[in-house]
């Protein structure tokens, strides 16, 4: 069986700037996909999965369909040997009818059954909406390991059944909750971004695509997810729905840091309000960005903004709404 890496040293030879369905077939493969990763029909169908997820590609989906028969069957034609599965079964892109969903309740009955007939015995599933109109589903194994998929409120047409597109995001966590090391971890970010990394000993190494050729952004090695922050932020807002933020070393750094400030501005200094101000933009990235909702540091950031605005001002905005008891 071929690899990954093979097929793409074959699109190389073609040129993949000749035409934009190869040069995202070429990105896919050498900025997503693990090297070493066998070539089989389900690399091309995760690859459809993922490209109609975008406008682009949902417009464009005849050209896609038809440039990859073609270099599939260019590759095959010079390595006869790597055409020993079922490639004739891959339904292309412009073959595969997509639908966006606008009801949860009926998505969720979509997911489920889908979900369901991937689970191994001893699997345990848990499905939660984001609020951001997709679906967590959460894949809790007999020992411990915890699978989380990200997805959209899309379908598509699969004989008499709709089946979810594919995940934008896909992550793997070992009993203790923490990222699963030497495991190729997926991660949507903002602004049309996938990133693509692995925990290793010396840190994070991955790959940030973007657009909808998933063109190289950004490389990393030997990294800390918090270098980065819209893996570091990204991150923080799926596992707020599985890990509790009190057993997160971030979250409660924040938190110490907002109620130290909130205690030092009743007598305030100088130093004590220079600090308060940057610990409350820490407080306001990680409530708008990390930890989205969340109550004590909702009351925290409050409680802290209405006391820096009383220490230099002597007032506080009318328009701000009273602090609550912070709770202990």
């Amino acid at each position: 069986m071929t690899s990954v890496t093979q097929f793409a040293q074959h699109l190389m030879k073609l040129d993949p700037h000749r035409t934009p369905t190869r040069q995202c077939l070429y990105n896919y493969l050498k900025h997503i996909l693990d090297p070493i990763e066998p070539f089989t029909p389900s690399v091309i169908e995760d690859f459809y999965q993922r490209c109609l997820h975008l406008d682009y590609w949902r417009q464009n989906a005849r050209e896609l369909g038809e440039h990859v028969r073609k270099d599939l069957a260019s590759y095959f034609h010079q390595q006869p040997e790597a055409k020993d599965l079922d490639w004739d079964q891959i339904r292309h892109a412009d073959e595969i009818q997509v639908l966006s969903i606008h009801k949860e309740s009926d998505f969720l009955q979509i997911l489920e059954a889908s979900e369901n007939k991937r689970l191994q015995k001893g699997d345990r599933l848990k499905l939660m909406p984001t609020g951001n109109h997709s679906i967590l589903s959460m894949v809790l194994s007999e020992v411990g390991t915890l699978e989380v998929r990200v997805y959209p409120f899309m379908a598509f047409i699969s004989g008499a059944q709709l089946s979810p597109l594919g995940p934008t995001s896909h992550l793997f966590y070992n009993s203790k909750l923490e990222l699963m090391p030497h495991v190729r971890q997926t991660l949507e970010g903002s602004l049309l971004t996938v990133i693509c990394f692995s925990l290793e000993e010396d840190g994070i190494h991955g790959v940030i695509s973007r657009g909808h050729a998933f063109q190289k952004f950004e490389s990393f090695i030997k990294s800390k997810t918090s270098d980065h922050f819209d893996l570091f932020s990204q991150l923080k807002k799926l596992e707020r729905f599985f890990i509790d933020p009190q057993s997160d070393p971030y979250y409660r750094e924040i938190i110490s840091a907002l109620e130290q400030s909130c205690l030092r501005i009743k007598a305030p200094t100088p130093l004590s309000l220079q600090m308060g101000e940057k610990n409350l933009r820490k407080g306001q990235s990680a409530l708008k960005n990390a930890f989205p909702g969340d109550r004590l540091l909702k009351l925290l950031v409050t409680h802290l903004d209405l006391g820096l605005q009383q220490a230099k001002y002597g007032k506080t905005d009318s328009k701000t709404p009273p602090t609550e008891q912070i709770p202990r």
